[in-house]
């Protein structure tokens, strides 16, 4: 998994590219925890790139949705690929995750 971190407008901005499979996961839990230590809340994930996400991966995302609200921020994600979106819907993650079609979209909704 290839993951590429910038900030826009005070939220950080994560583009994944690759399968987030249990390793993929580590390292996907790894980059947003780093960022959530530094005291930032409010990010994306930009998931054009990602074609395959396992159990691993959904509990990663759970797990820094809860601490970022928790906190008064956010973890949206933008352009998740139909397949793994079937996979949101199918284990109702949907209902908990925002999701958008664009970086902008996403960054206004903050």
């Amino acid at each position: 998994m290839n993951i590429t971190e910038r900030e826009q407008d005070g939220v950080v901005i994560f583009t994944l590219q690759g399968r987030v499979d249990s390793e993929g996961a580590v390292d996907l839990d790894l980059a947003l925890q780093a960022t959530a230590s530094e005291g930032n809340d409010k990010m994306i994930l930009e998931m054009a790139d990602v074609r395959y996400i396992n159990s691993a991966g959904m509990r990663t995302l759970a797990d820094i949705l809860t601490q970022c609200r928790e906190t008064g921020g956010d973890l949206k994600l933008v352009a998740l690929n139909p397949k793994v979106q079937r996979v949101f819907q199918i284990i109702g993650f949907d209902k908990f995750f925002n999701v958008y079609a664009s970086i902008e979209e996403a960054l206004g909704s903050f």
